[in-house]
């Protein structure tokens, strides 16, 4: 493999190594990727704010595509087809979970609890994802656990606002 393509493939997937912390490598991607969201909201409201929908899914296709390619060559990179070095992928789950979502403290808190959930106990669909090949498989299971993430979100937020109506 090219070297500049295998150091990028490495440093990407890992996100500049973070990949190799010693435990929950991915529930640091995932926590990493909440902090960012939480400080950088008001800089990146051209995609995370309310109306601009159409920016954020662009956004998490394109995320979607690179994780495809930074994810593919695991086994030759790590040794492994999905190893634990490889976060970028739950980057992308934890930016799915939050399609359409306020983001403030409370629906990250939960959509973090929510996409690690989902990821780590791999309900249907879930782990059929997971059995797709090279960086499809590797990425698709974290998009498929966002997308259960995003949903549960979704519904938790209107039970909310609904109880809260109903009980003023």
């Amino acid at each position: 493999m090219n070297t500049i393509t295998h150091w990028v493939r490495k440093l990407g997937a890992s996100c500049f190594f973070i990949g190799y912390f010693p435990f929950a490598s991915g529930t640091v991607g995932s926590a990493i990727t909440i902090a960012v969201l939480f400080f950088a909201k008001d800089k990146l409201s051209f995609i995370l704010g309310s109306e601009n929908v159409l920016n954020y899914w662009w956004a998490m296709v394109t995320l979607t595509a690179v994780s495809f390619f930074l994810t593919d060559k695991g086994k030759e990179i790590f040794g492994r087809d999905d190893p634990k070095q490889t976060i970028f992928d739950e980057v992308v789950g934890q930016f799915v979970t939050f399609f359409m979502i306020p983001i403030n403290i409370r629906t990250l808190a939960l959509g973090f609890v929510l996409f690690r959930f989902y990821d780590i106990v791999k309900p249907y669909p879930v782990y059929r994802f997971e059995e797709l090949d090279g960086g499809i498989g590797v990425t698709m299971d974290d998009v498929a656990a966002g997308v259960l993430a995003n949903v549960t979100l979704m519904f938790s937020i209107w039970a909310y606002k609904w109880i809260m109506v109903f009980l003023t």
